[in-house]
C-alpha cells in the first residue's frame, strides 16, 4: 500500500478537530437554549436548536465514515435517508429563523404600532409567522427535495451523507435557491432595524421600556449583533453555492419525474466519495455559529443563574457569584424618583421644630432648577460652616457631574436617612445655613448679600453648562 493510500485510510487530523469541536460547540449552545426557551424565543430557539442538530450530525457521521475506505463503508441506508432530508430542511430553517428574529426586533422598534399590551390578533400572526418560517416551510422544503433529488444521496468520507439534485431548472426552481431567497429576506428585515436604530438612537431606552417585548436593551442588541453577524457571514456562502449548484449542473436536461424515480432508475442510487482526509466546507458552519451564540448569550447574567442552578445540587453554585447589578436594571432611569424620594426622607424627619422656611426648602419638587438647592451629606455635629460650604459644593459638583454610582450609593442607604445623625440642608436663597441634629436644631446666619450673589453665579453657571 502506497503512502497516500496509507494516509486515506488512516483518521486525519482534520477528521479529529471537527469531531471535538462539533462536541464543544454543543456544549456551549446548550446554556443559550435554554435561556431562549426560558424566555419562550422560539425563532431563536429553533436557530440554536438546528445547529446542535447539525454539529451531533458532524459527530456521528466523522465516526461512521472516518476513512476512505470505501469497500468496508456501510451504505446509511435509514440514517442518510433521514439525514438528507432534515439537512435540506435545515437550508430554508436557519433563514427562516433570522427572518423571524429580524422581524421581531423591527417591530420592537415600530413606534407607529407600540401598543402596552399586543392584542389577540397580533399574537396569532406573529404565531403564524414564526411557525411558518422556523416548521412550515422546512417540512415542505424537504418533501418538495423528492421531486427533484437525482439521487438517494451522497456519502463523502467525514462528513457524512449528502443531498444528492437532478440537473435541471426543477432543482433550481425548487430547491438550491430559496434558501438564498429567505436570506435575503432576511437582510431586508436586518437593514430595517439598522434604519430604526439610526432614526431612534436618542429614544432607543424609552422604546424598548415602551414595547412591552420582554427585551431588555442588553438583549436587544446582543439578538440583533448576533444574526447580524450570522447574515452577513452566511448569505455570501449561499450565494457561492447557488453558482457551483448552477454551473456543475449546466447544460441543464429536460426534467423527467418518471426517469428519476421508475423502477431501477437513479432514485435507488447510493454514490460513495472518498475526500482524502478533507471535510465537506458546510460542515463548519454550525460549529462556528455555536461558538458565537455562547459568546452573546453564554457569558451574561442570565446564564450565570442557569449555571448556579445545574451546579447547585453538587454544593459548586459558588463557582458562579451572582452578578452585583445596580437597582436600575437594564435601563438607565432619570434622576427624578430618587431627587424625590431623597426629599421625602429630609422632609419626614422626626424634628417638627424647624421652621416654615426651612420646611419647604427641604421639600423640593423634581422638576426645574430647584434640585440645585437642597445638599444632602453626613457631617459631624461640631463642623463648622466653613466645612458645610464645602460639603454644599462637593454634593452639588457630584451631582451635575452626573456620578451615577454615587446615587445608586445613596438609593441604597435611603433607608438609614430616616433618622439621621446629622443633616445639613442649606437654602441658598434665603442666605441660611440649617444644621439638624437629633437633638437640636441651629441656625446660623450666612453673610448677607455677598455669599448669596457667589452662591447663585455658581448655580447659573452649572445649569448652563449641564444645558
Amino acid at each position: 500500500m502506497s503512502s497516500a493510500g496509507s494516509t486515506t485510510m488512516s483518521r486525519s487530523t482534520e477528521t479529529v478537530v471537527m469531531q471535538t469541536l462539533s462536541a464543544l460547540s454543543i456544549m456551549a449552545s446548550v446554556p443559550p437554549l435554554a435561556l431562549h426557551w426560558k424566555n419562550r424565543n422560539f425563532p431563536a430557539g429553533s436557530l440554536v436548536g438546528w445547529y446542535i442538530l447539525l454539529s451531533l450530525f458532524n459527530i456521528i457521521n466523522a465516526f461512521i465514515w472516518p476513512t476512505d475506505d470505501l469497500d468496508n463503508w456501510w451504505d446509511g441506508v435509514g440514517l442518510c435517508d433521514i439525514q438528507v432530508k432534515l439537512l435540506v430542511a435545515s437550508y430554508v430553517a436557519v433563514p427562516g429563523c433570522l427572518v423571524c428574529i429580524f422581524r421581531s426586533l423591527a417591530c420592537v422598534l415600530d413606534t407607529s404600532r407600540t401598543t402596552l399590551v399586543p392584542s389577540k390578533r397580533q399574537r396569532w400572526r406573529n404565531r403564524v409567522v414564526e411557525t411558518m418560517f422556523c416548521v412550515v416551510i422546512p417540512i415542505v422544503a424537504a418533501l418538495l427535495h423528492m421531486i427533484y433529488q437525482g439521487n438517494r444521496y451522497f456519502i463523502f468520507a467525514i462528513s457524512g451523507c449528502v443531498s444528492g439534485l437532478d440537473e435541471s431548472w426543477v432543482s433550481l426552481a425548487l430547491g438550491y435557491i430559496w434558501p438564498l431567497v429567505i436570506f435575503l429576506i432576511a437582510g431586508y428585515y436586518c437593514g430595517l432595524v439598522l434604519l430604526r436604530l439610526r432614526r431612534y438612537r436618542n429614544q432607543f431606552n424609552e422604546i424598548i421600556r415602551a414595547a412591552n417585548s420582554g427585551l431588555s436593551k442588553s438583549r436587544f442588541l446582543r439578538l440583533f449583533f448576533l444574526s447580524f453577524v450570522m447574515v452577513i457571514a452566511i448569505t455570501p456562502v449561499q450565494i457561492y453555492v447557488v453558482y457551483v449548484q448552477i454551473e456543475a449542473s449546466l447544460p441543464w436536461h429536460a426534467f423527467s419525474f418518471s426517469n428519476i424515480h421508475g423502477g431501477g432508475h437513479l432514485w435507488s442510487q447510493i454514490t460513495k466519495v472518498p475526500t482524502q482526509g478533507k471535510v465537506f466546507y458546510d460542515r463548519w458552519i454550525p460549529i462556528a455559529a455555536g461558538f458565537m451564540t455562547f459568546v452573546f448569550f453564554g457569558c451574561g447574567k442570565d446564564a450565570s443563574r442557569i449555571y448556579r442552578a445545574a451546579l447547585r445540587p453538587f454544593g459548586l453554585d459558588r463557582c458562579f457569584s451572582p452578578i452585583q447589578t445596580s437597582s436600575t436594571g437594564s435601563f438607565p432611569r432619570d434622576g427624578s424618583g430618587s431627587t424625590s424620594s431623597r426629599a421625602q426622607l429630609i422632609s419626614g424627619n422626626k424634628n417638627q421644630k424647624a421652621p416654615q422656611d426651612l420646611y419647604h426648602a427641604s421639600r423640593i419638587s423634581d422638576h426645574g432648577y430647584n434640585d440645585v438647592e437642597k445638599g444632602v451629606s453626613p457631617s459631624t455635629s461640631g463642623s463648622s460652616g466653613q466645612s458645610s460650604k464645602k460639603g454644599w459644593l462637593k454634593t452639588h459638583l457630584t451631582w451635575f457631574g452626573r456620578s451615577f454610582p454615587a446615587r445608586r450609593e445613596a438609593m441604597r442607604s435611603a433607608p438609614h436617612l430616616a433618622i439621621p445623625s446629622n443633616t445639613i440642608s442649606t437654602n441658598a436663597w434665603a442666605g441660611t445655613s440649617t444644621t439638624m441634629s437629633r437633638d437640636s436644631i441651629e441656625i446660623e446666619l450666612m453673610p448677607p448679600r455677598t455669599d448669596l450673589i457667589r452662591v447663585k453665579q455658581v448655580i447659573r453657571q452649572e445649569r448652563e453648562m449641564q444645558v
